[in-house]
């Protein structure tokens, strides 16, 4: 859906604590809904025993992201100091509203590592668009803006089908009379 994986390097990237957060946004254009499959960050010095905090936070239509949370990850387990993807898997199911703008957050609640990014960044493309990050060093209390587009993915598959619409006038008055129409035709058979 977005994401700039493949990275070009790992020369960069942001040090994520109890204390440092990390916040992406993105944003559906309109159209079709999106189900979320999973999200994929490029870590390294993730140990066995850091917990990770990767969430899908709404959007308050200021710069920076709001305090609710749409979605939550399970962990994969750290490698240690090696830089590698790890895919994080959503706890309960969660569709993305098209037209919608969201936050892809990431902080700790133990521990400390480090969410890699090529030096420059790569902006994310997809069907989404990148719509700005955003780095905390107070436990998300304030936010600045941050130039490091940090390597992820963000996997969703489109949800098609009938789009709900509102019918067209001349639509429900055919229906209208053709179900007038059928209710005579009962009628008449009853009265035989």
């Amino acid at each position: 859906m977005i994401g700039n994986l493949p990275q070009n390097n790992d020369d960069g990237g942001s040090g994520i604590s109890t204390n440092a957060v990390k916040a992406l946004a993105f944003t559906l254009p309109a159209g079709n809904n999106y189900s979320l499959e999973n999200a994929i960050l490029r870590l390294g010095n993730y140990d066995p025993g850091d917990v990770p905090v990767v969430q899908i936070r709404n959007d308050v239509g200021g710069s920076n992201p709001g305090s609710t949370v749409l979605a939550s990850f399970t962990n994969p387990t750290g490698l240690g100091a090696a830089i590698s993807n790890y895919t994080f898997t959503p706890t309960s199911p969660f569709t993305f509203a098209a037209g919608t703008k969201y936050w892809l957050y990431v902080t700790s609640t133990s521990g400390s590592f480090n969410w890699r990014s090529s030096n420059p960044s790569i902006t994310p493309t997809g069907i989404a668009t990148s719509s700005g990050a955003r780095v905390s060093n107070n436990s998300g209390g304030s936010f600045s803006n941050s130039s490091v587009l940090n390597s992820f993915r963000i996997n969703a598959t489109e949800i098609t089908g009938p789009v709900a619409s509102t019918p067209e006038p001349s639509a429900i008055a055919a229906l209208s009379l053709f179900g007038l129409g059928l209710l005579g035709v009962k009628g008449r058979r009853n009265k035989g």
